[in-house]
């Protein structure tokens, strides 16, 4: 029932993300619309990708849920990996969208008109940006999911180019420099950064990179009830996690060890001692 409960949590708090993301989507392309400005159309998308992201990590926890079944013994944890793939790709592909347009627009400027009245509606886009960079912040640390927290990530990093969106768009009648076009490229800058960055973290971990804190952590247990142990190694499954060790330890011993590692590191872990698997 915990891991049910947890699930239906993160799909509410990733489905919410994705109604507010959308609201976001048509308010500033109203705006980038209105104004003429491809710094706040290209924001607009943004958030039109990260509603996209948050429909698909909602459609992702329905999946990893489902209870483990003869072909998948370990449930579908491993669909987070691909989810969180997703993301990072949506981000690079956006990133290098935007970066095309705002050249554009840099080598071929156009009049973009202000209105402080948008530009107060901007800055409370911003802000809602900041409560959903809390509120995932909140959803992850009670719930603990690496897509949640890619999800708070790339929150924070809108919330920073809604301001500099912000800035170019308030600056944009007092200087005669595409300063729309620039603060676009800069945009695109930082999302393709990131979402580099969380594409190769992503592939390294689906490659299987080893995953030290863990193993160690799990070394440390057995070692502290006076069992040596040789080599340890953990295989994720998205909230379930396997390990195996080998260790030297007499056949009841490794059982009355394993039974302890589960109820307390809530893990399952299965022992080679003696040339035989026990668990």
């Amino acid at each position: 029932m915990k891991h049910t409960k947890t699930s239906k949590n993160r799909i509410f708090a990733v489905a919410s993300g994705a109604a507010v993301n959308l609201l976001l989507f048509f308010v500033k392309l109203y705006i980038g619309l209105s104004v003429n400005s491809v710094a706040i159309y290209t924001d607009a998308v943004n958030s039109l990708a990260d509603c996209a992201v948050c429909i698909a990590a909602a459609i992702g926890f329905y999946l990893i849920s489902s209870k483990p079944r003869p072909k998948y013994p370990f449930g579908t944890g491993r669909a987070e990996d691909l989810l969180n793939l997703l993301i990072s790709s949506v981000i690079t592909i956006t990133g290098f969208a935007f970066a095309y347009t705002s050249l554009e627009r840099l080598m071929y400027p156009v009049p973009v008109w202000y209105s402080s009245l948008y530009a107060v509606i901007i800055a409370a886009t911003a802000a809602v940006k900041l409560i959903l960079v809390f509120f995932f912040k909140a959803v992850s640390k009670k719930y603990g999911s690496q897509t949640v927290r890619g999800i708070e990530t790339d929150s924070l990093l809108d919330f920073f180019i809604t301001l500099c969106t912000l800035v170019s768009f308030t600056l944009s009648d007092k200087v005669s420099f595409s300063l729309d076009g620039a603060a676009g490229i800069i945009i695109s800058i930082i999302l393709i950064v990131q979402g580099i960055k969380m594409t190769a973290f992503i592939c390294k971990k689906i490659a299987g990179r080893r995953n030290d804190e863990l193993c160690e952590k799990a070394k440390a247990f057995i070692e502290k009830n006076g069992i040596e142990c040789s080599d340890i190694q953990c295989h994720e499954y998205g909230d379930i996690k396997i390990f195996t060790a080998d260790i030297k330890a007499e056949e009841k011993e490794a059982l009355k060890l394993s039974q302890k590692f589960e109820r307390e590191m809530n893990c399952r872990i299965y022992f080679k001692s003696g040339g035989k698997n026990e668990k």
